[in-house]
């Protein structure tokens, strides 16, 4: 059997973001029509982090399946980063596998994209500033992400607790995206006067003060994937219009909104729309200038499915990447 190896190089070039977006589109809109099986993510906890096995099939062109397996090792240091993943692409007629994608670099892009999604619904049309909140490995996609859906972004305001992660992310910004950009020494600089937030940590405690949040800002939280994690204080969660990328995943394992509920500041009907929602009309997102808007992605393997594809289609007609005997 043949199978197509796609390093991070080959996976970023065969995955642009403006296109990443609208593939992300789409794949809500099948999912909203039943046309994709995307069971809930299995957990598997080790000594000093998580394993996570994230299985999809998509009614697409055919059925076009995958599994992705991604290890979160917050602890690590040096060159062994925290986050590592590979995704595993699958012919769903025959089971064939087609395609071997390095999936950390995948995974950025498409969280990215969904963020920048969240922004054609969600936020104001004539937002200017992005604050990020982490300079971590998803950091700069979802600079990207959000840029890209929303032209009118020009700044970015970046923070990290390590002063030089978030200098090489802003230069990182202004290199390749012609953004003004800069490091700002503290989260309440980051989102005080941004149109745009994005937390992007992997923090297990709320990274900002929600009450630094003005009127009309969008924000999205990334970074945390567990019931018991959050990176958005019950203060701001509970005066915004909260949405998310799956209902049914956000209420396993979105802590931004699972522990305001224990704590009885929102209610258990928090959730004004979920992404299907949003890209099929039935919910309508934004609906004032002043509004505060939350978007919380814990991340789907229907998104790593979406993307996994587009980048494999792309790279054949490329004649990109390598191909193995296995």
């Amino acid at each position: 059997m043949r199978i197509l190896t796609l390093d991070a190089e080959a996976v970023s070039s065969a995955c642009p973001m403006d296109a990443c977006i609208e593939e992300m589109s789409r794949a809500f809109s099948l999912q909203a029509r039943g046309r994709f099986r995307s069971p809930l993510r299995t957990r598997l906890e080790a000594p000093r982090g998580d394993v996570l096995v994230m299985p999809s099939i998509a009614r697409r062109n055919g059925e076009e399946g995958s599994v992705k397996v991604v290890s979160i090792f917050p602890k690590n240091r040096g060159r062994t980063p925290s986050v590592t993943a590979v995704v595993l692409l699958l012919d769903g007629e025959t089971g064939e596998a087609r395609a071997l994608l390095e999936g950390t670099t995948l995974t950025a892009i498409r969280t990215g994209a969904v963020s920048g999604l969240s922004c054609r619904y969600l936020a104001r049309r004539d937002s200017k500033t992005l604050g990020i909140v982490g300079a971590g490995g998803q950091a700069f996609q979802q600079v990207r992400g959000v840029a890209t859906a929303t032209p009118g972004i020009g700044k970015v305001k970046a923070y990290s607790r390590r002063a030089a992660r978030s200098k090489a992310l802003a230069r990182e910004c202004a290199r390749s995206l012609g953004l003004e950009a800069r490091a700002v020494d503290s989260a309440s600089a980051c989102v005080r006067g941004s149109d745009v937030v994005v937390a992007a940590t992997s923090s297990a405690t709320p990274v900002f003060d929600g009450a630094d949040v003005g009127d009309g800002t969008h924000v999205i939280a990334i970074g945390s994937y567990r019931p018991d994690a959050r990176e958005l204080d019950s203060s701001l969660v509970s005066r915004a219009s909260v949405y998310v990328d799956s209902r049914e995943a956000a209420m396993e394992e979105a802590g931004d909104i699972l522990i305001p509920m224990v704590e009885g500041v929102v209610p258990r009907d928090v959730i004004k729309g979920d992404m299907c929602e949003l890209v099929t009309g039935r919910s309508k997102g934004r609906r004032s200038a002043s509004e505060v808007t939350v978007f919380k992605s814990v991340g789907l393997a229907l998104e790593d499915n979406a993307a996994g594809w587009l980048a494999y289609r792309t790279a054949l007609r490329r004649k990109a990447g390598e191909w193995s005997e296995v």
